[in-house]
């Protein structure tokens, strides 16, 4: 009997639809991403007048020690992805974890409150880098512990010694809701990664409630599958928590990322003529953030740019706004350009492949 022949039209077809669909959803989401900036540009540019604008001064080389501030946290961050990855997979790859770091900085930029990262990072791991789930879903993880938790101890750091510096009463006392509620991440995490049975118990009672309300509709093999991941989750974790060499390594690469970043707020105004310390500059910036933390706006817009004009105060009225939209482009800007750049980049190379195999078959053919 005779094979039925392929209908290639319908194939065809098919695959410009999906190639339509695709071009729709990168277009549509560039715009998003055009949109997000000019908003958050409006809000900076609407905070000083334009005849304010003209003729800032600044002192280059105070500029320069604030970029390489900035080029220096990337590279520890970038480095401890680097450390982890080769950890757990035993592969040297620089490029996946600049990549990683990179796509992660700019989703938690453009999501509110920043909790966009580590989802996106998960997958790009898992797809783009063949790292397999369960280490593509921890390294992101113990990332964002180590690099939240020398947040807080710096923070904390300044409440302790520094309260007299902080250079705002009001974000101050704010800053312990914020702490508290950056700590809660963390601290839920770790805890249940070293009591994995309060875990287990704690999953069981929510997918049980999930099952009853018809969300979860084969509650034993969901609660199988969830049960065993937090099993491998938690032997994982104490298994890197032992490992006290590596685990210096990633909180000292994440100390160094913290204390790198919060440097360029001082190195910023003093570039501008400003006239204040290292430490209240730091500390206040480090409050600031720990207050503002769970604003929900892509980036903490509006909330970001307004609190730290009590540190740009110092400043005289003509170099607040470029001080303030210099520090915006270290902390905001720059990592939704390197994401946006890590994308193209990604999608020429894809596209590069495809029409390499597309000139391949075709000279296979014409043999």
């Amino acid at each position: 009997m005779a094979s039925k022949p392929e209908d290639k039209t319908a194939d065809k077809t098919s695959f410009f639809k999906k190639k339509r669909v695709k071009q729709i959803a990168i277009a549509a989401f560039v715009v998003f991403n055009i949109l997000i900036i000019y908003w958050t540009a409006s809000k900076e540019l609407s905070r000083e007048k334009t005849e304010n604008l003209e003729g800032p001064t600044f002192t280059w080389w105070l500029l320069l020690l604030a970029v390489i501030a900035f080029v220096g946290a990337l590279a520890a961050d970038i480095y401890k992805y680097y450390i982890l990855i080769y950890h757990f997979t035993k592969r040297k790859d620089l490029k996946l974890a600049a990549q990683t770091v990179f796509l992660g900085r700019y989703y938690d930029n453009i999501t509110p409150s920043a909790v966009g990262g580590q989802p996106f990072q998960i997958l790009h791991m898992h797809k783009h880098g063949h790292v397999d789930n369960e280490h593509a879903a921890m390294i992101p993880v113990i990332a964002f512990v180590s690099l939240q938790t020398a947040f807080v101890l710096l923070c904390f750091l300044t409440i302790i010694f520094g309260s007299s510096l902080v250079l705002s009463d009001v974000t101050y006392a704010a800053s312990f809701i914020g702490i508290l509620l950056i700590a809660f991440a963390p601290g839920t995490i770790l805890f249940f990664a070293l009591k994995p049975k309060v875990a287990k118990r704690i999953a069981s009672v929510i997918l049980k409630f999930l099952h009853a309300i018809h969300i979860v509709r084969n509650v034993e093999k969901t609660e199988e599958k969830t049960l065993g991941e937090i099993e491998k989750y938690a032997l994982t974790v104490k298994q890197f928590i032992k490992n006290k060499k590596l685990l210096v390594k990633v909180m000292s690469l994440s100390f160094a990322y913290q204390f790198l970043l919060y440097s360029i707020p001082f190195l910023v105004v003093s570039a501008f003529g400003g006239n204040v310390g290292y430490l209240p500059a730091t500390m206040t910036a480090l409050t600031i953030q720990a207050a503002i933390t769970f604003v929900p706006t892509p980036g903490n817009a509006g909330a970001a740019e307004g609190s730290f004009y009590l540190v740009f105060a110092h400043l005289e009225s003509g170099n607040t706004f470029w001080a303030m939209l210099t520090w915006r482009f270290f902390t905001y800007y720059a990592f939704i350009a390197l994401g946006g750049l890590t994308y193209l980049e990604m999608a020429w190379r894809k596209k590069k492949h495809t029409l390499s195999i597309e000139r391949s078959g075709d000279s296979t053919k014409q043999e």
